[in-house]
């Protein structure tokens, strides 16, 4: 990592992989204080298309096409900070256009 726009680069383009579902649930995990608690197996998992259980609250219960796109925005996540790559991903969803179902439902 030289000069660090490498690994950034790759994760512009894993995230693009990124459909919306997955977008939001893998916000929504940044966004929990339960991110703190994520391990490399729940990362792991993730990218299996399992559910992952992080003090009794389930994320990712349904079975994510993505889910390794979105378990790699989960790992460098943890190498370079949750608050770069959540930014990076709140900008993704909004230039999809999508808004996630708990943002909807907030918003009735």
């Amino acid at each position: 990592m030289p000069d660090g726009h490498e690994p950034l680069t790759e994760l512009h383009r894993l995230q693009g992989g990124v459909l919306p579902p997955a977008l939001c649930e893998a916000i929504r995990l940044l966004e929990s204080d339960k991110f703190e608690r994520l391990t490399e197996a729940d990362i792991h998992a993730v990218a299996n298309y399992r559910a992952i259980e992080l003090e009794d609250e389930f994320f990712f219960e349904r079975a994510f096409t993505p889910g390794k796109e979105a378990a790699a925005s989960l790992g460098f996540a943890r190498l370079f900070g949750r608050d770069r790559v959540l930014d990076d991903l709140r900008r993704l969803r909004a230039a999809l256009g999508c808004s996630c179902h708990r943002e909807a439902a907030t918003e009735v």
